[in-house]
């Protein structure tokens, strides 16, 4: 329990890091439609800490009752969080504050009521870990942003990327019946449970993602003015939106570089290629005459330590997110139910910025396809 603790404490103090060092003046404002100030997701980390502890565990409602209007996402529509925010110290001092009393209450209700179903095997530990772990990565979508905003030409880094496609080795995984999904349910979301077997068909999948490079091979063949290689849904997207490129890369003078947290830097030719939507995925899939996984069979791959770089980039799947049958909704309705919509594709894998409390085979990302502002990329199927 001590080292659960200390994670949850180490995570608390990022949120708190990453909130201090941006500029005030840049803190409270949105800078992608899809995604909430930044100080907003220190906010509601808090809050949702408290809820868990004060409200569900201990029943006191002193705290939440008064911050539901603003961090409950339901409650908030994203365009007018910027408004409603306090001041960035005033929630910086609040949210350390609140963070080392929740803390000192959440051991002692273990010491005093261990029984409680939220506290079975840690799973509240568990469940504030991972919640945190999510919205530090979108915390660092929002530094993206953020540097995609004031990034200057005069900044473009003097490399040039080149299309160099990687020799990219196939694996080919066996027809067969194999396991899906975790039992532990007081690690795993509810959307990962149960455990099931399923019946695969034998499949070849790419030992790694696509690249930087092999993406810019499919720009250069003209990937993006190809009709052939586009859904109608996602054809509509790309001719109305007028992309051509990745959502984070740049181009001065012939020259790609991106862009990220750091600001404007060269494009790594071997570095696995992110900032891509569904639709874009599936276009370069269908260019290269593969398509993308079934997230069961990228789940088989990596369960059976067949896949390099799952840590790099989400990956996209050519499935809907789902329930399994069995599903029992834990430990709200709304962390999965809402989004069983056949809307949302699922990613499995991880990038750059996903926290190991997250990075397992099991895990299912899930996002609309057009959204672009994620860290997802792809890797190549063949039947």
């Amino acid at each position: 329990m001590m080292e659960l603790l200390e994670n949850l404490r180490l995570l608390q103090n990022e949120t708190i890091a990453i909130v201090s060092a941006v500029a005030e003046k840049d803190y409270h404002r949105q800078f992608h439609p899809d995604l909430s100030p930044i100080g907003w997701h220190l906010g509601h980390c808090v809050y949702t800490e408290s809820y868990w502890v004060r409200e569900q565990l201990l029943e006191q409602r002193d705290v939440t009752a008064a911050l539901k209007s603003l961090y409950v996402p339901e409650l908030c529509l994203k365009k007018a969080r910027s408004a409603a925010l306090p001041n960035r110290q005033e929630l910086i001092d609040w949210a350390r504050n609140t963070q080392v009393e929740n803390c000192a209450l959440l051991e002692s209700a273990i010491a005093q009521n261990r029984s409680h179903k939220l506290l079975h095997k840690d799973y509240l530990f568990h469940f504030l870990i991972q919640h945190y772990s999510q919205h530090i990565e979108t915390m660092m979508m929002v530094l993206n942003e953020i540097q995609i905003h004031y990034s200057k030409s005069e900044d473009t880094p003097a490399r040039q990327l080149n299309p160099k496609p990687d020799k990219n080795s196939l694996i080919l995984i066996e027809a067969g019946d194999y396991s899906i999904g975790s039992d532990e349910s007081f690690i795993a979301y509810d959307n990962e449970q149960p455990a099931h077997i399923i019946k695969l068909d034998s499949f070849k999948i790419a030992n790694y993602p696509v690249s930087n490079s092999d993406y810019l091979d499919f720009m250069k063949s003209g990937g993006y003015s190809t009709r052939e290689f586009w859904s109608t849904s996602g054809w509509i997207w790309c001719t109305d939106n007028r992309i051509t490129y990745p959502h984070h890369w740049q181009c001065d003078n012939d020259r790609w570089y991106e862009i990220d947290h750091r600001g404007p830097h060269a494009l790594d030719y071997s570095t696995p290629v992110y900032g891509l939507n569904y639709f874009e995925a599936a276009a370069y899939a269908k260019w290269a005459g593969a398509r993308l996984p079934h997230e069961y069979e990228w789940e088989v791959a990596d369960k059976i330590n067949k896949l390099q770089q799952t840590a790099m980039v989400w990956e996209w799947c050519n499935n809907t997110f789902h329930s399994y049958e069995g599903f029992l909704p834990y430990p709200y309705d709304g962390y999965s139910v809402p989004y069983f919509d056949e809307q949302h594709y699922v990613l499995k894998g991880g990038s750059r910025y996903t926290k190991k409390h997250i990075k397992r085979s099991a895990f299912r990302n899930y996002y609309m396809p057009d959204k672009r502002h994620i860290f997802a990329g792809l890797r190549l199927a063949y039947n």
